[in-house]
């Protein structure tokens, strides 16, 4: 077992960990803890993780009041991993440390020229590569049974093409036929000389090349079943798959951290940076500079299970994971309240206590309630959510920058409060509300959203969505008649808004209860566009038309 493995397993609660002062803890995927069973919301497929495999470097489970200090050393990550792993433990807090990859899985690669389709490209110095027939292949470091930790083509089937255009300085998709080669030469010093078969694409000289593995075997780190987190002051400069993953999580700090690449490099995470999946409590984020995301910054949401069987004898329903990358984990308590909620108007219309519960398989749970059940379920159809696990959220301070995703997705019925961040260059909206159970099943309803004295630049660049919104609310509701509010209250006030994609800055909501729009400052003309909503104060929003 490695040094930084051997000080965790013998951690015990109620200490001060402190690691030596700007150390390098190197880390190998098969030298460190290894546990199975730990299954996460929004990763792997059944097929490629089907044991909960979790390879880790900080691993604390059952403990309680510990304080780790990095004392600004670094967890230098050899291969795949998730590097924190904390299971059913309570007043932790981690500061003072550094997360890096030796070789990261996402890779890059520099055009140094373009001629006529004939270019130079320069491979990123921390990537490991091969050239065979054709081919480049980026691969791992060696492991100890003398093979890479992890190979793949650049543009391999499960691989996942960007550029980062040198024009703009933003991301632009490629696809896999437009980066085949016709030939391939290694020239030495890191330096291809390569052909296009297809000469037209746009390949300019400066363009950053960024290819990634598409399975979420791994996360930047994963938190279950803990109450009192709080994460201070880390520098993250790689995240494998999902990032940092708080999943059934009782009030979770992340402050004064930076997500944000290593100089050299481009991309910081290969999907979402933060994801709190079926937490309650209090989560806040503040102080967060993060920027090279491949996917969303922040994600708050509960799960969708769908109601495939009941008993009306024995008041028991049993409940299936629907979605292909979340399954497996343990998404009630004994004690917890469940609302009903219609498949295709998204409303609740009942609920229950959860007096026991069984775990039938991967997807499936048997839940045995406290009341007679509703008579109009629609099997297979409607589903529940865990009303107990949804919780309050305060973004603040915070600076999001280039992304290829959206900002800050929040599907929960506690209070929202966003407010004094800047969002500059986000693939998407700056802010999305969903709530679904027929596609991604990531729940539910929204009460309250506060949006305050924001910067928003240049958001929603991709156009993601037609029109490109910069703010938009979509629950998918399946009932093209249905009039009725999904989601409660929205205000935006005070907010600045630059640089529209289109001709105007578009706010774009549907299914809200109410809307206040006011205070803000556009520099451009806005519009508010609108589907079954209420009440919309539109006030002292103020114009600039700026250039």
């Amino acid at each position: 077992m490695n040094e930084i493995c051997e000080i965790f397993k013998n951690a015990e609660s109620n200490k001060v960990i402190v690691l030596e002062k700007n150390k390098v803890y190197n880390i190998f995927q098969d030298n460190c803890f290894e546990f199975k069973g730990y299954y996460c919301s929004n990763t792997a497929r059944h097929n490629e993780n089907p044991s909960g495999l979790r390879r880790t470097a900080l691993y604390l489970k059952d403990k309680n009041d510990i304080e780790i200090d990095g004392n600004g050393a670094t967890i230098l990550v050899h291969g795949k991993m998730t590097p924190f792993l904390f299971d059913n433990c309570e007043n932790i807090t981690v500061k003072n440390l550094i997360v890096d990859y030796a070789c990261p899985t996402m890779t890059e690669f520099t055009v140094l020229s373009n001629n006529n389709g004939i270019c130079q490209i320069k491979i990123n110095d921390d990537c490991l590569y091969e050239v065979k027939n054709k081919e480049l292949i980026f691969h791992g470091e060696t492991g100890t049974d003398g093979k890479p930790y992890w190979k793949d083509s650049y543009n391999g089937k499960k691989r996942h093409i960007k550029i980062l255009l040198p024009e703009t300085k933003l991301f632009a998709d490629f696809s896999r036929a437009d980066m085949e080669f016709s030939s391939i030469e290694d020239i030495g010093n890191n330096t291809l000389r390569v052909e296009l078969k297809n000469k037209n694409v746009h390949f300019p000289a400066g363009g950053v090349i960024q290819s990634r593995n598409i399975i979420r075997d791994h996360t930047g780190s994963l938190f279950q079943r803990c109450k009192n987190l709080c994460f201070e002051n880390l520098r993250i400069k790689f995240m494998h798959g999902l990032g940092m993953v708080s999943q059934f999580c009782e009030n979770v700090t992340f402050k004064n951290c930076d997500f944000t690449p290593a100089d050299g490099r481009t991309a910081a995470s290969t999907a979402d940076f933060f994801q709190f999946s079926g937490c309650k409590g209090q989560i806040t984020i503040d102080g967060i500079k993060a920027g090279g995301a491949h996917d969303d910054f922040i994600n708050v949401h509960g799960t969708h299970l769908q109601i495939i069987r009941r008993n009306k004898r024995k008041n028991t329903i049993t409940v299936r994971f629907k979605h292909h990358e979340s399954w497996g984990f343990q998404a009630f308590k004994k004690g917890d309240n469940i609302e009903f909620i219609k498949w295709d108007t998204l409303i609740p219309y009942a609920n229950a206590t959860v007096l026991n519960y069984k775990r039938l398989n991967d997807t499936d749970i048997r839940l045995y309630l406290d009341r007679i059940l509703p008579d109009n379920i629609v099997m297979g159809k409607d589903v529940v959510e865990n009303a107990t696990w949804t919780p309050d959220l305060h973004v603040k301070n915070c600076d999001f920058g280039l992304s290829c995703g959206r900002g800050i997705l929040c599907t929960t019925r506690g209070k929202v409060v966003i407010e004094n961040n800047s969002f500059k260059n986000i693939w998407g909206p700056a802010l999305l509300l969903e709530d679904d159970c027929n596609f991604w099943f990531e729940s539910g309803y929204t009460t309250e959203v506060i949006f305050r004295n924001n910067l928003l630049e240049c958001c929603n660049y991709r156009k993601m969505y037609e029109n490109a919104p910069v703010i938009l609310y979509s629950p998918k509701v399946m009932d093209e008649k249905s009039t009725e509010f999904v989601h409660g209250k929205l205000v935006v006030e005070g907010n600045t808004f630059k640089h529209p994609i289109e001709d105007k800055h578009r706010i774009i909501l549907s299914y809200l209860g109410e809307a206040q729009i006011k205070n803000n400052t556009f520099h451009e003309p806005y519009e508010i566009n609108t589907k079954v909503v209420g009440d919309v104060v539109d006030e002292n929003n103020i114009i600039l038309n700026n250039p």
